[in-house]
């Protein structure tokens, strides 16, 4: 009975060992669990570099909007800034719905203090998604405009793109990004805007600050 125990533990030993080293169907289970790994990092790696190239997208095409704006010498129109609007779809693309809206700001007081100046605008013109810009609405941009001289002027230029991820929303959502471009007039001491190219559906306004 003794010898038959040590033989039964003894084939029983051999056969663990011979499983311990048969390696054979070991890469198809290694695979299965790490390719649904591999897809996982391969799928999230293209949303964060799609993201971050339309992120570098908008940024290029808002800054150079808001430059080509500042190099005029005359007025701008309604015609000039459907062609901007152009520009802009031009250089992120037509994959994502995106809005411009193009401003002339000035400060009318305190205007070396931060925290105690006052901005008013002089002219807005927003794309057909928009309203214009306000004042009140202005005051939530100060903490990113740059101080300037009082009775000087400063283009601001605000692009919004809706993005939508690559596969949807598996691994980020859908969301509105905003850049915003502050740029001083090159040529021309104020950039104004043709009154007589304005549309009539209210979303333009222009007030009369370069006479101040």
């Amino acid at each position: 009975m003794f010898v038959l125990y040590n033989e039964f533990q003894s084939m029983l030993r051999r056969s663990i060992g011979r499983f311990a080293r048969d390696t054979s169907g070991a890469a198809l289970v290694e695979m299965g669990f790490a390719l649904p790994i591999l897809i996982l990092l391969t799928t999230g790696a293209l949303v964060v570099q799609d993201a971050v190239r339309m992120s570098y997208l908008r940024s290029k095409a808002t800054y150079t909007v808001s430059d080509m704006v500042s190099r005029e010498d005359t007025f701008i129109d309604a015609d000039y800034f459907d062609g901007l609007n152009s520009v802009f779809r031009y250089i992120v693309g037509p994959q994502h719905p995106t809005e411009l809206r193009i401003s002339t700001i000035e400060c009318t007081a305190d205007c070396d203090d931060e925290a105690q100046r006052v901005l008013e605008f002089c002219w807005s013109y927003p794309s057909s998604g928009l309203s214009a810009l306000t004042n009140d609405q202005i005051a939530s941009y100060e903490a990113q405009t740059p101080l300037f001289s009082e009775g000087d002027t400063l283009l601001m230029t605000e692009a919004f793109l809706d993005y939508t991820p690559l596969f949807g929303d598996f691994i980020m959502s859908p969301q509105t990004y905003e850049t915003v471009a502050f740029t001083r007039p090159r040529i021309a001491g104020q950039i104004k805007f043709d009154t007589g190219s304005l549309d009539t559906d209210g979303n333009t306004i222009v007030r009369d600050c370069f006479n101040n």
